[in-house]
């Protein structure tokens, strides 16, 4: 039987895990609406994220927190590489080519994960057992909390630097219109780069947090990608602060789902969440076809 204070307990578990489910799909949805590209490979992105936090926390004995910032910093790397060297050279050649291509990585970054870290579970731990957070007659973990504050302070950032920062008025300028914006004397291609770097670094700090709070797999990919379509979806193309809401909302649907469906529909309801609101609302709550806000 489902109690009040369980309801209660889900539902702020819930909210805590959707500031990392925002920061996942942040990452896509700069990249979907800046470059117009769908990456298929974020979710293993984030995967490999994941794997860079446990290995530094389980050889160099690194905080998550650490593993989050380099985790940040090899994804942007990677990001900008493959939009340097690999998509920039397929697009133009049609919508099929980028999508094939980032298929592709995707399925290699799996089996390259699969090869490296066989198929067992890892995770990696904030380090300070027992410690919680009340709040009434629910118990908030201190790693879900840390988490949740990284999040935020993640999303916020990016936000500023899009609001605040001649890079960032240069990739909201390339999103509205390309064209003009390179008559203008913005470099584009250097914008895109600067994107793709972005939008997967993004998704490497977000599986370094995730690491803190669920075994990693080298499978986890599709299933993290799905979610943060699901966000993107929900939320609205381009927009932070509707990324935002789109990941609380998933992470509460999810968890308070799962209370009363069992653990098997986690992925059902995050899909769910993403055909109704296609099927409602296609442009999401906050409808924004922007590079950010």
């Amino acid at each position: 039987m489902v109690t009040t204070d369980l309801l209660v307990q889900s539902l702020l578990n819930g909210l805590l895990l959707g500031g990392i489910y925002a920061v996942a799909a942040l990452g896509l949805s700069l990249v979907f609406g800046i470059m117009d590209i769908v990456n298929l490979a974020h979710g293993h992105m984030l995967m490999v994220g994941a794997y860079v936090a446990i290995i530094l926390f389980t050889s160099l004995g690194l905080t998550p927190i650490v593993g989050m910032v380099v985790a940040f910093a090899v994804l942007f790397v990677l990001g900008m590489a493959l939009q340097r060297f690999v998509l920039e050279r397929v697009v133009g050649e049609g919508m099929e080519q980028p999508i094939i291509v980032l298929f592709g990585l995707a399925l290699m970054l799996q089996s390259i994960g699969r090869l490296a870290f066989g198929g067992n579970a890892q995770a990696t731990d904030i380090g300070i057992p027992g410690d919680a957070i009340a709040i009434g007659a629910a118990t908030l973990s201190f790693s879900r909390v840390v988490t949740f504050v990284l999040s935020v302070a993640l999303i916020l950032g990016t936000w500023a630097f899009l609001k605040y920062t001649t890079t960032g008025l240069a990739i909201r300028a390339t999103a509205q219109n390309s064209s003009a914006a390179q008559y203008m004397g913005i470099d584009t291609d250097n914008i895109y780069v600067l994107t793709l770097g972005i939008g997967t670094g993004l998704a490497g700090a977000a599986g370094a947090l995730l690491s803190m709070l669920f075994p990693i797999t080298p499978f986890v990919g599709w299933s993290y990608l799905l979610k943060a379509f699901a966000v993107v979806v929900l939320g609205g193309v381009g927009s932070v602060a509707g990324t935002l809401v789109g990941g609380l909302i998933l992470g509460v649907s999810e968890n308070v789902g799962v209370l009363y469906l069992g653990g098997g529909f986690r992925d059902i309801i995050s899909f769910g969440i993403f055909v109704l609101v296609l099927l409602v609302r296609p442009h999401g709550l906050f409808g924004s076809s922007g590079g950010g806000e």
